[in-house]
């Protein structure tokens, strides 16, 4: 007994060398913690009420969910991993949506009318996994994801396809591209390789690398440049570009139905409203691929129109805006820039960051709706610096129209969801305890363990 009081003596002594230290309270009086929300100044010029337009022209929703998971197929050193991914695309036409909000309550087959979801299903080496003797774990990551892009995704052309009309931008004659510029080969690490159209073999869509010792070959999914997060062979490990390869799927497959419709009729895009979980963004090593949808948006907001948001769920600004709900009016809008950001949600100097400035192509802001659910929005903007210095209404194409739509895909799953997002996530999901422990028995019987 003597020596456990002696023991916590001695810890109340050592806790006051912390307690009396000047340097510590020194220290801690200049930290700086998130301001309360009553302490919250909203700027009123970024304010703005929404009036929706008396015809809606938007028929489709077209939303893109990804889910994934990573399994422990040896748990023992060296340890060995790989993800499962599933993807779900939705499709609901706005009629349905209509009819179910004339009806007094909705009935479990109205909502299987919004459950026709198209899945793809895709597995990646993550960690200590090999599938040919004598090639290296980045190789083998990189076939893997190159593989995937391959499949015929909804049509009849494959996400490869897709990914060469996206970067050399082929859907405007006057801008196509001759080379595409790829940060380094994957094999010889040269820098600056030219990917020229002309050289491609379409057979695989790959180049040879144009360096005369190496002449390997360099596949289009490269120019993602996620083989940059893996290493060679030390250390077979690609647990880092997951969130990453995520994202990118979840865009293409975005991308890849915006290029069907233009191929279809002319026009067509204008009648669909694309719904993505999270930010309109790339980040990361992707990020990159910014330039090359802002390329894209710019394009169709000239003779068409494109209709694309981002909804966030989770995250420092879903909680900041649940924090200033109450100081927004039903149906209102409130545009997010650089000062507001950095004062209040993140932390930095508005002076010296831009918000997103090598990710985002998009604008973020926050909508209470008219029955006062609050939603925090991307949609894409022309001019990425412009926005968050100084954002207008006028910078989010056809906003009151998509916020009309969004205020009908509402859903009481979760807080403040939408329909589509909700449903598809439900439908995918692969991180419930059953799903996982199922995946990693089958996985192990799979592989022979």
């Amino acid at each position: 007994m003597s020596d456990n009081k002696s023991f916590e003596r001695g810890s109340r002594i050592s806790h006051s060398y912390i307690i009396n230290d000047a340097e510590v309270k020194e220290y801690l009086n200049n930290c700086e913690i998130p301001i309360e929300a009553e302490n919250v100044d909203l700027n009123d010029s970024l304010k703005h009420n929404i009036i929706y337009p008396r015809k809606n022209t938007i028929e489709f929703i077209v939303t893109v969910d990804g889910e994934s998971t990573t399994i422990p197929v040896k748990k023992s050193f060296p340890s060995s991993l790989i993800t499962f991914f599933q993807f779900g695309s939705l499709l609901i036409q706005g009629s349905h949506l209509d009819e179910m909000e004339q009806k007094p309550f909705v009935s479990p087959s109205d909502v299987n009318q919004l459950k026709k979801i198209e899945r793809e299903k895709f597995v990646l080496p993550t960690k200590n996994v090999a599938l040919k003797k004598g090639v290296d774990f980045r190789t083998i990551v990189r076939e893997a994801i190159h593989e995937f892009f391959k499949k015929e995704h909804s049509g009849n052309t494959p996400l490869l396809a897709t990914l060469y009309w996206f970067i050399f931008r082929c859907y405007d004659k006057t801008l196509t591209k001759s080379f595409h510029e790829l940060s380094k080969c994957p094999h010889c690490e040269t820098k600056d390789i030219h990917l020229e159209r002309e050289k491609i073999d379409f057979s695989n869509y790959s180049w040879s690398c144009t360096v005369d010792k190496c002449k390997k070959e360099i596949l289009i999914t490269d120019v993602f440049r996620l083989f940059e997060k893996v290493d060679k062979h030390e250390n077979a490990d690609a647990t880092s570009i997951t969130t990453y390869l995520e994202n990118v799927v979840e865009s293409f497959f975005i991308v890849h139905t915006i290029k069907s419709l233009l191929e279809i009729e002319d026009g067509l895009v204008n009648r669909f409203l694309f719904v993505k979980d999270g930010p309109l963004s790339f980040s990361g090593e992707t990020a990159n691929m910014n330039s090359l949808m802002q390329n894209l948006i710019t394009y169709l907001n000239k003779s068409k129109r494109i209709n694309l948001v981002g909804v966030e769920n989770s995250g420092p600004f879903v909680d900041h805006a649940r924090q200033i709900k109450d100081n927004l009016d039903p149906g209102q809008v409130f545009l997010l820039n650089n000062e507001h950001i950095y004062n209040y949600i993140k932390f930095g100097n508005p002076k010296e960051q831009r918000y997103g400035s090598t990710s985002y192509y998009s604008g973020k802001f926050i909508y209470k709706s008219f029955d006062e659910r609050i939603y925090v929005l991307t949609l894409p903007v022309e001019n990425h610096n412009t926005y968050y210095d100084q954002p207008e209404l006028g910078d989010l194409n056809n906003i009151e129209e998509i916020l009309m739509n969004i205020d009908k895909l509402r859903c009481d799953i979760y807080e403040n969801a939408i329909i589509p997002v909700a449903i598809a996530n439900k439908l995918i999901s692969l991180t419930n305890h059953p799903s996982t422990d199922i995946l990693e028995r089958f996985a192990k019987k799979s592989m022979g363990r």
